[in-house]
Parts: structure tokens; sequence; C-alpha cells
């Protein structure tokens, strides 16, 4: 019987040696895994940040698609500004005298007129900047000047610069 629990005694001691190696690799293991949880993090919010920075990237890109889209659509000349003003404001003494040309988006020239005015009713300012925005392409208001008058909701002056596009020729 001595043989017997001898073996026995053998078997017991392997399987306490097994689980206590066992025990040991476990524990590395679980220090191995920890160790790695901040680099785990930091290497999650660096991906978290490139993502959010392309979505970011893909919605301006959707909007310059649109931008250019709906410019596509424009008329490829704009309506006269003298045309605007006189419709907008029938009795206005102006000058009109165009200004520069800047180079512009391919396909596009901006253009620049100044429109000024003597004795202008304040009203008929708004009149003409809602029938400029309203044209297509829009004419819009890039610098103002005005001058009160001695009468009330009067300009003495008034001197604008107002923009557009027209679509290039494709000479």
């Amino acid at each position: 019987m001595k043989d017997g629990t001898t073996i026995v005694d053998q078997k017991l001691v392997m399987l306490w040696s097994i689980a206590g190696i066992l025990l040991v690799a476990g524990f590395l293991l679980t220090f191995r895994s920890l160790s790695g949880i901040p680099r785990t993090v930091d290497l999650w919010n660096r991906k978290q940040a490139d993502t959010g920075a392309l979505q970011a990237l893909q919605t301006v890109s959707a909007r310059h698609k649109s931008i250019l889209t709906s410019y596509a659509r424009l008329p490829a000349t704009p309506a006269r500004l003298e045309s605007i003003v006189q419709a907008a404001i029938p009795s206005s003494g102006m000058s009109i005298r165009n200004t520069e040309i800047q180079p512009a988006i391919a396909g596009w020239i901006p253009r620049k007129v100044s429109v000024g005015f003597t004795d202008l009713a304040g009203d008929d300012l708004g009149k003409l900047l809602d029938a400029g925005a309203s044209a297509q392409p829009p004419w819009t208001l890039l610098e103002c000047t005005l001058f009160a008058s001695p009468t009330p909701g009067r300009l003495a002056k008034a001197e604008l610069v107002m923009g557009t596009v027209e679509r290039q020729s494709s000479e």
C-alpha cells in the first residue's frame, strides 16, 4: 500500500505543481492584460478623434459639392445691377461704376460694382438690397458707406459696393 500511496502522493504533488504553474501563468496574463489597458484606451481615443475628423471633412465636402451644384444651376450671366436698381428705386439718381475683377473658383468670375446715390430714402435702400438678394445669381452687399441727411428718414449720400458671380465663357 505504501507504493500505492506514494503514487497517489506523487500525482497530488504533480497536480498541485501544475495548478501552481497555471495560477502563476494566470496572474502573469492578467497583469499583462491590465498593463496594456492605457495603451488600448489611447489607441481607441485616437481612432475616435480620427473618425470625428473624417466625418467633419465629409460634411465640409458635401457642403462644397452642394454649393457647386447650386452654382451650376445659376444663369451664366447675372442680371444687370442698373436694372435691379431702377426696378427697386425708380426715381433714384445713381452713378454706377465697375470695379476690379478678382480671381475666383475655376469657371466663375466675381464682379464688383460700386453704386452711388444722393438723397436716398432709407426704405429704398432696403428695397434695393432685397431685390439684389433675390436676383439669380444674387447681388450681395460687400461694402456700405452712408451719410445722414438733415431730413429724417433720408440719406444724404450712400455708396454701396455690390458683388455677384458670372460663369466664365468657355472660349
